[in-house]
């Protein structure tokens, strides 16, 4: 390896770094969205009456503005909700970044504790190991402020494809919030080729591919354990991962069923409760930038509870991995005629609906041609 290969393999492992540093915030609001079933009856829909998406070119900056929302004091997050936004990307782009603040009418910033989470999806594009639409990104109130070289890194967005945008609003203070809107700043690059790693997202879930209904299963008293596998639709190299489980869970692991390699295998810190403190993130140190998963091997997640209850804990088990991954063949677009693309995206649009939406008259149909 010369020398400035060397160099890059170091800033590559420096920025899988912050990048394994969102895995977790990844996990987390995917599960949060997913504790509730779709309503029946009623057409989902999307809505463009709630959103901005502004560029600022000197600061390489792209807001992306939802609301305005009022949160009154005390209430929970089956208040009335703003509809799925759909937006669209201005130019070709790559995101080095990204950040949230929350503001009122007047423009005075509101306690970030309101942002139970946000997620922004991108419907052109599939998950790695699931035919449904690409989280690109997500956020809470507990997540930092996300940076990373946008020269080497950068998770690419075409100009002109569209993204949805969905929030999930409470207000747990004493104070009543008018006009609140929700602010994503997206830090970008364009640049004339893409950056030396593209960089995607990507899931697994222990009850994948579940992707229509809540994800969480009944624990059981005693040990307990759920898997799932599949295979990548493509290679690459996954550069950092991290998870999200419940309560009194023991064990996640990801591994290569094919070749008997562990790629993860954490033990979470839980607190005298069981409750989980933190879930380790991994940084992935082999040799070379990441390490290497092929369509032709077939991956497993493995999650372990130890219920110490005598009964079951009803929808106690919860168990994900999301990492980071730099494809080495293009990225597949998502099939909208496909029966789990259509649940996954008919669920997201129903789970505002099961909150309760806010009117907005500019809401659309949604357009999956």
């Amino acid at each position: 390896m010369t020398r400035r290969s060397r160099r890059a393999a170091a800033a590559g492992l420096l920025a899988a770094a912050s990048l394994a540093g969102v895995v977790p915030a990844l996990c987390a609001q995917e599960m949060h969205a997913s504790h509730a079933a779709p309503p029946e009856g009623g057409r989902p829909t999307t809505s463009m009456s709630s959103i901005r998406v502004l560029d600022d070119p000197e600061r390489k900056e792209l807001a992306v503005i939802l609301g305005p929302i009022d949160l009154p004091a005390g209430s929970s997050h089956h208040m009335a909700q703003l509809p799925v936004q759909e937006g669209v990307i201005p130019f070709d782009l790559t995101i080095r970044g990204y950040r949230t603040h929350i503001i009122d009418g007047d423009g005075a910033p509101v306690p970030r504790v309101v942002l139970h989470h946000m997620n922004l999806l991108d419907p052109g594009r599939r998950e790695l190991f699931l035919p449904i639409m690409l989280r690109v990104l997500a956020a809470s109130h507990e997540t930092r402020p996300v940076s990373f070289p946008g020269w080497l890194f950068g998770i690419p967005m075409k100009g002109g494809s569209r993204f949805l945008a969905l929030t999930m609003l409470h207000n747990p203070t004493e104070a009543d919030y008018e006009g609140v809107t929700v602010h994503l700043t997206l830090e970008y690059e364009r640049l004339a080729r893409l950056p030396v790693y593209p960089v995607a997202p990507f899931h697994l879930d222990a009850m994948y591919p579940e992707v229509s209904a809540t994800k969480a299963w009944d624990l059981p008293p005693g040990h307990s354990v759920k898997t799932w596998e599949a295979s990548p639709a493509i290679r690459g190299l996954i550069i950092g991962l991290g998870g999200h489980l419940h309560a009194h869970a023991s064990r996640l692991r990801l591994e290569n069923l094919s070749t008997g390699e562990v790629l993860y295998d954490i033990r979470p810190n839980l607190d005298e409760a069981g409750h989980v403190v933190d879930i380790p993130a991994l940084m992935y140190k082999g040799r070379g930038v990441g390490a290497l998963v092929v369509p032709e091997h077939r991956y497993r997640i493995t999650v372990e509870y130890r219920n110490p209850f005598d009964s079951v804990i009803e929808d106690g088990g919860m168990g994900s991995i999301a990492g980071a991954f730099i494809p080495l063949e293009d990225w597949p677009a998502a099939d909208p005629r496909g029966a789990l693309f259509s649940a996954d995206y008919d669920w997201v649009l129903r789970s505002q609906i099961e909150h309760g939406v806010v009117s907005s008259p500019g809401c659309t149909p949604c357009d999956r041609r």
